[in-house]
């Protein structure tokens, strides 16, 4: 019985997969992407509240949206994945806004793909000379946010309502920095 649950689960996990790595293949190389921007009000009558989460870096570093609230500091979470070239294109201008940021702003990548272990993501960081903290393997956190497909950035802000989400985007570091900004708002 446990190894069907294991097995079921698996193939849930790899049919995922394989429908974010085949969604929108034949647009990849276009800058306009599905963008939901909600407008914040005062009620937060029209934002979502994000799911709180706590994860644990590859480096050890425990982010949590609870303690990012607690602090009052909006949280940024991309969902990447080691293998996708959409997020590769996006981790020099992360890499770059991120060292900026990192004070006034909570930022992790989490990684959708349950393969993505903590040494794949170390030699990935090593490699890609990524300078922020990323977790990994995480499809089920993906599915709490209500994200479909990696490269997308989900922007939490400080009083815990998903403020904006830019799905399967590639973005410039101005980009990020208006992003980063927005939530600071």
């Amino acid at each position: 019985m446990n190894k069907r649950i294991k097995l079921n689960s698996l193939l849930f996990v790899s049919l995922l997969l394989v429908t974010a790595c085949n969604y929108g293949k034949s647009s990849e190389n276009k800058q306009a992407a599905t963008t939901t921007t909600v407008a914040a009000s005062s009620t937060h009558s029209n934002l979502k509240k994000a799911p709180l989460f706590e994860v644990e870096t590859i480096d050890g570093q425990t982010i949590s949206l609870q303690q990012s609230l607690d602090e009052q500091k909006p949280t940024i979470v991309y969902f990447t994945a080691s293998w996708c070239p959409m997020c590769a294109k996006n981790w020099p201008a992360i890499s770059e806004v991120y060292p900026e940021y990192k004070d006034r702003v909570n930022f992790v990548a989490i990684s959708i793909d349950p393969t993505d272990d903590k040494e794949v993501l170390t030699k990935l960081a090593r490699e890609k000379n990524l300078n922020f903290p990323l977790v990994t393997g995480m499809p089920k956190l993906m599915m709490e946010f209500g994200v479909k497909t990696q490269a997308t950035t989900v922007g939490v802000n400080k009083e815990g309502y998903v403020e904006f989400q830019k799905d399967k985007t590639v973005l410039t570091a101005d980009e990020y920095r208006a992003l980063f900004e927005q939530l600071l708002k």
